[in-house]
């Protein structure tokens, strides 16, 4: 792994890029009510999409796509290697989660998860796709399909490229720690089905 300067770099601004929060900025745009005091409380796009409709969500997640995708497309233009791409959108990934700007407080990851996964390693990019989608579809569950993608991804790393496991785990570990409460719902049958 090629640890210059420039890379270090990539890594801190991959950071403060994640921690722009999407959620909050498209929520102020509609005069929506703010996503982490209302709802589930997650700054998300699954959130927005219970208190804002389809196109505040939608907005949400090009957001979270977007700034995920800018520090990895930089990588790429800069040719650096599969794994150091892995690496800056895991750091994309953590200040998603935990945001430099909003207390550490922030989402769960799904939608950088997602473009991390189909930039830096394309080959899996449909098969997470997929899965999210078939979960999703089976479970009518956001979060039983993210759960499903987080767990499978390090599973498929250690199988076919070893190389990949550790910031695929990192980054799926984060996804499964932000979803803990989720889990919780999940257990109890409390967990809301898509759309409510």
């Amino acid at each position: 792994m090629n640890m210059d300067f420039l890379y270090f770099a990539l890594l801190g601004l991959a950071y403060i890029s994640g921690s722009i929060s999407s959620a909050v900025l498209v929520c102020k745009v509609f005069t929506l009510p703010d996503p982490r005091v209302v709802g589930s409380n997650n700054p998300g796009a699954t959130n927005v999409l219970r208190i804002g409709g389809k196109r505040a969500a939608l907005a949400t997640l090009l957001g979270d796509i977007a700034k995920t995708a800018l520090p990895i497309i930089m990588g790429i233009w800069f040719g650096y290697s599969t794994v150091e791409l892995l690496w800056v959108g895991a750091s994309a990934l953590f200040g998603h989660c935990f945001p430099l700007f909003f207390g550490l407080k922030g989402g769960k990851g799904v939608a950088c998860l997602m473009t991390l996964v189909i930039l830096a390693v394309p080959e899996y990019g449909l098969l997470t796709l997929g899965i999210w989608l078939l979960t999703a579809w089976t479970f009518k569950r956001s979060s039983v399909a993210s759960l499903m993608t987080a767990i499978t991804l390090p599973v498929f790393a250690y199988q076919f490229h070893p190389s990949f496991l550790l910031p695929l785990a990192c980054v799926s570990g984060i996804v499964l720690i932000r979803h803990r409460s989720n889990i919780v719902q999940i257990i109890s049958g409390n967990e809301p089905i898509i759309g409510n």
